[in-house]
């Protein structure tokens, strides 16, 4: 009985945590992206959370927790789940026809980016004046590298003839990314849905036949 006890309490108190981890994470995020990575301080980001200072060094210093909201961000609702092994994007994947594979892609985008955007923009102005933030950067940029080339080779049978899937990784990688919807809704006031369908169509236009 009293084992019993003690793992149903160990089991609140993991839950607790839990949820105090996402409160700090979610908090840092808003700061940072709200006030920019230089200007966020912890006691911001403590009472923005509802928590102590002391709490939200406990769940590391400022480059930790805002790795920790973009890692968080890029999955979006998936969770911890990372991107391409959650379901829509598995599915995505798997499909063979041009149009089912665009929609989904156009789905999965036009969610991923009003949450994922701002935290990987401020990720990417504070990698400049933190040698650590630009170490995690380029690695950032890697991985976002592999998924293109993922997403790309599952399009192999639809590239434009003399296409490679390499040459495809690249361009999709370097013209159809986060940058460039930066440069369209901010730098020019594009809306979400206008940005998104210009991805896919450019998309489809530079790489698919």
């Amino acid at each position: 009985m009293v084992e019993g006890k003690r793992t149903y309490h160990s089991k609140i108190r993991a839950q607790q945590a839990e949820r105090t981890r996402s409160a700090v994470i979610a908090a840092a995020a808003e700061c940072f992206t709200r006030l920019g990575y230089a200007e966020t301080t912890m006691k911001a980001i403590a009472a923005h959370a509802g928590v102590s200072a002391q709490t939200v060094f406990a769940h590391g210093g400022k480059a930790a927790l805002l790795l920790a909201a973009v890692d968080r961000s890029i999955a979006g609702g998936g969770g911890d789940m990372p991107l391409l092994a959650q379901d829509r994007f598995r599915r995505m994947l798997d499909a063979r026809a041009k149009d089912e594979k665009l929609r989904l892609l156009r789905e999965i985008t036009m969610d991923w980016l009003p949450t994922a955007g701002p935290i990987l923009r401020t990720f990417r102005e504070a990698a400049p004046g933190d040698p650590e933030i630009a170490t995690a950067w380029e690695e950032y940029e890697r991985r976002r590298h592999s998924d293109a080339a993922t997403i790309i080779e599952s399009c192999s049978h639809l590239l434009r003839p003399g296409l490679t899937v390499e040459r495809a990784t690249d361009i999709y990688w370097a013209v159809l990314g986060p940058q460039a919807a930066d440069a369209f809704m901010l730098g020019r006031g594009w809306s979400l849905t206008d940005c998104v369908d210009w991805l896919m169509d450019g998309m489809e236009r530079l790489l698919l036949r």
